[in-house]
């Protein structure tokens, strides 16, 4: 997990962005392979049991989904995960009664356990790709909203993703930057 370290001598403040692929890599050096994070992917044939096991035995928040071909078709997020406990058919008062008590909240996590993925899965993301900069990644994730983003090969198979962290870290670099 990245987090910046600043080193204070009499004159300056030196501040570094610290990953565990690269730790100690100055701001002002700072490239979008220093704050990627390793890609977590599930197959859209997927089911909600595998989902939720993937995140808790990877410790993240999101995973990217993959079509048969391997191309990125969309993400699951914990959110995501509680709106798959939910019947497609229900909103509003009736989907916060699955949630009503204990009883009804694990029937409601049994009856979802083989849900595939893409019944759940995010399909609303704007993916990213290597070769872009800081800056456009920042505009990207204001433009569209994103606390985060896939990042894709050329040919839109999935290879990282860029976090909460990792945009923290852009605002970072050029806060620091005179």
């Amino acid at each position: 997990m990245p987090y910046t370290v600043q080193q204070k001598t009499a004159t300056s403040v030196a501040v570094f962005c610290c990953t565990q692929e690269n730790p100690g890599v100055h701001l002002s050096h700072m490239e979008l392979k220093d704050i990627t994070k390793e890609a977590v992917i599930i197959s859209e044939n997927g089911t909600f049991a595998e989902a939720l096991d993937m995140m808790l035995n990877n410790h993240t928040n999101t995973l990217l989904v993959s079509g048969e071909d391997g191309i990125l078709v969309g993400e699951v997020s914990v959110s995501d995960l509680f709106e798959g406990m939910i019947p497609i058919t229900e909103d509003g008062d009736a989907a916060m009664a699955h949630f009503a008590d204990e009883m009804h909240f694990k029937e409601a996590l049994h009856n979802a356990k083989e849900t595939p993925v893409f019944e759940f899965m995010s399909s609303d993301f704007h993916a990213i790709t290597p070769d872009d900069d800081l800056v456009a990644v920042a505009a990207i994730a204001v433009g569209h909203g994103r606390a985060r983003m896939p990042i894709v090969d050329h040919e839109n198979r999935p290879i990282g993703m860029v976090s909460r962290q990792g945009l923290k870290q852009i605002l970072g670099k050029y806060m620091h930057q005179r």
